[in-house]
């Protein structure tokens, strides 16, 4: 008998049907980008693109040696890809059912116990690379101090707890700080006491709210800053310190301090923003994004940011508890952390207004940068309050001279 292989090109209707809509599927796919930029910016003329994501990059600048190496190329391929509206839903659709199946495909994030994601920087920084930093961070803390004491003032410091510190049980399998982690907040504030600089035990004060408190919340789940609970405790640290000084009892008597309005803003956390996940980024004040769901399941996972403000009366008369005049007592220089509730909860709990200026980035260096000629010339402030995030004490540039 002879036996005849099967002829490939005697398939059925529906077997071509497949393949031919593969093919067509994989080639709009493959012209979609080009496709896009061509509509978007060049018949319709637009600028930005439709949908902001975190994951876009700048055109990159042409020169002669980037395009003969190659790196314009690259870096303009990934910028077109960024841009396109198809590779951000078929890459936040992905993301998305891994998350849901309990899977992060992100370096910088970690996901924890009961669906809380952590910084990954957080997790694990190395207690070595602290030591061998020293020199030049006492130096650099050192000349801060003697800068805002000569420019007339006292220098605090409030050394806010990375998430981490305060949640290791949803942080780590065993629950337990690791051991490259554990001693570096009480490292900072040991060396801060040498340096005869006061310093806030942020730490503390929330870890002991939390287990006066164990069902209330202190941090948020998917985002890497505190609660109004949180800042609050953090609030209440800072505010003892600077009553305990000298320069704390000289201050201005107390005003009745009051919790005011309280205003909800649902948004995405920073950390689930990092995910890839179908958000789109709005612009804020100040050149920042905050991450909007686009999706169910962002939506879902879309929390309530919450802000309180803080009413101060001198018996009638109303006070703004966060001027910006540079006659005001108490300086905060702050990081994000003072924008979420944490410079209002200094105010309410020292009763008296808090000048607030706010330089992102938890190293808490931008705020100092901003306030650099007032520092050099002189304040009108009396106590200088730098809040610097734990985190921060691993990006921070110490050998940066400042002054």
């Amino acid at each position: 008998m002879e036996s005849h292989a099967a002829d490939p090109v005697d398939q059925t209707p529906a077997q071509w049907a497949v393949r031919w809509h593969g093919v067509a599927v994989a080639a709009l796919l493959a012209a979609s980008v080009p496709l896009f930029h061509l509509l978007w910016h060049g018949a319709l003329g637009r600028d930005r693109p439709p949908i902001i994501t975190r994951s876009q990059t700048e055109v990159p600048e042409l020169t002669f040696d980037s395009f003969t190496d190659g790196t314009w190329a690259t870096a303009m391929e990934r910028h077109l890809r960024e841009a396109s509206p198809i590779v951000w839903r078929l890459r936040g659709t992905w993301n998305e059912l891994l998350f849901r199946f309990g899977i992060v495909q992100n370096a910088g994030v970690v996901l924890g116990k009961d669906s809380w994601l952590f910084k990954a920087e957080t997790l694990r920084p190395g207690m070595f690379r602290f030591e061998r930093e020293a020199p030049e961070r006492r130096r650099f803390l050192a000349a801060l101090r003697d800068r805002v004491r000569a420019a007339g003032a006292e220098l605090v410091v409030s050394l806010v707890p990375d998430k981490a510190r305060v949640y290791p049980e949803l942080a780590y399998e065993d629950g337990r700080l690791a051991p490259a982690k554990a001693p570096i907040y009480g490292a900072m504030l040991t060396e801060l006491h040498e340096l005869d600089i006061p310093v806030a035990d942020v730490a503390s004060a929330i870890l002991l709210a939390k287990a006066a408190a164990p069902d209330q919340l202190f941090y948020y789940q998917r985002d890497t800053h505190w609660r109004p609970e949180g800042a609050l405790a953090g609030g209440q640290a800072i505010a003892a310190v600077i009553e305990s000084l000298p320069v704390g009892r000289a201050l201005a008597p107390r005003l009745t301090a009051e919790l005011g309005a309280r205003t909800i803003t649902k948004a995405v956390g920073d950390l689930a923003g990092m995910l890839g996940l179908l958000t789109r980024e709005l612009p804020l004040e100040g050149g920042r994004l905050r991450a909007q769901p686009v999706s169910i399941f962002t939506a879902d996972l879309a929390m309530d940011r919450e802000f309180y403000g803080v009413v101060l009366k001198d018996r009638a008369r109303l006070v703004p508890p966060l001027p910006e005049d540079p006659a005001t007592e108490v300086l905060l220089i702050g990081t994000s952390f003072a924008e979420a509730n944490g410079a209002g909860a200094l105010a309410l709990a020292l009763g008296r207004p808090v000048r607030a200026v706010i330089g992102f980035g938890a190293s808490g260096f931008n705020g100092l940068h901003d306030l650099r000629d007032e520092l050099r010339e002189g304040t009108r402030a009396k106590v200088v309050v730098w809040e610097i995030v734990e985190r921060g004490l691993f990006e921070a540039r110490w050998d940066t001279v400042m002054f």
